[in-house]
């Protein structure tokens, strides 16, 4: 059984402010990419697929709205940070594909729970062109 690699795009105006994030997504074996702005996000989700998507709710040159548009009908997660005074809150917009905006906000420890669970689901979801390549087997067989 061949394990699928998260692909996760991570926008933060600060890379090294969530060096515990990246940590963790290294543990799970995970392909990193960085965005610092809307701009830079938006040109990456529209010329590559990923998984996952984790991004401070507002960023210097916009806001949430546009790029959780842009995931809806993927099979991408969405989730953003919103800073409080003793940390953040992990709001989800984008679960599989799906709106989900009126979702409940999640704390921080919770956060760890739904990432881990992702990553696992993930991880062992079938490789997007395994099916493709065992129906073209199938055929070839078939004659």
């Amino acid at each position: 059984m061949t394990l699928t690699i998260p692909q996760i795009l991570l926008i933060t105006g600060s890379p090294m402010s969530v060096s515990f994030l990246i940590a963790r997504l290294n543990n799970w074996g995970c392909e990193i990419h960085f965005a610092t702005s809307c701009k830079e996000a938006n040109a990456f989700v529209s010329n590559r697929r990923f998984d996952l998507v984790l991004s401070e709710f507002r960023l210097s040159d916009g806001g949430p709205y546009p790029l959780a548009n842009l995931l809806i009908g993927s099979n991408a997660t969405l989730v953003y940070s919103y800073p409080v005074e003793t940390g953040c809150w992990w709001l989800p917009a984008v679960k599989k594909g799906q709106s989900c905006w009126a979702s409940l906000a999640m704390r921080p420890s919770e956060f760890i729970g739904f990432l881990d669970d992702i990553l696992k689901e993930i991880r062992f979801r079938p490789a997007a062109n395994s099916d493709e390549s065992s129906e073209k087997l199938f055929k070839v067989a078939a004659g």
